[in-house]
């Protein structure tokens, strides 16, 4: 059937006069070939980028330290931030922008600054929290 299908691929009107079941037949030999060739392939890029990693000498070893014993748990604390006032808070906020619209600090006038209420859940609060940290 393998042969018969390549051939039936190479002419689209022969297709047409297959019946249903040989056209769901031959798209299960299809996607079975396929995905088959590219789960091998997979596999060899797999060993290819292992052989690399070996010749390279890249291996990633642990520390020594690391071995020995392991480190324990550190307590995390929720650190809040300062209290800022707006007398200190202002001259800041003017600085940027001043900066973002490329003119003098002296010219921007902040008459009212309102704290905004973090409507973020804490789950997105964290991991916003954790991608700065990570920031290389």
């Amino acid at each position: 059937m393998e042969t018969d299908l390549l051939t039936a691929f190479a002419d689209p009107e022969k297709i047409k006069e297959f019946t249903t079941n040989q056209r769901l037949w031959a798209g299960l030999i299809t996607t079975i070939l396929g995905m088959g060739i590219t789960f091998v392939i997979l596999i060899v890029l797999q060993f290819v980028i292992g052989l690399f990693e070996k010749l390279s000498g890249l291996e990633k070893k642990p520390p020594a330290a690391a071995k020995l014993s392991p480190a324990p748990a550190a307590k995390t604390v929720a650190a809040k931030p300062a209290e800022q006032t707006t007398d200190e808070l202002a001259p800041v906020i003017a600085a940027s922008v001043a900066m973002l619209l490329g003119t003098s600090a002296g010219n921007i006038v902040i008459r009212n600054i309102k704290p905004v209420e973090n409507t973020l859940p804490a789950w997105q609060g964290a991991g916003i929290a954790e991608q700065m940290r990570n920031r290389a």
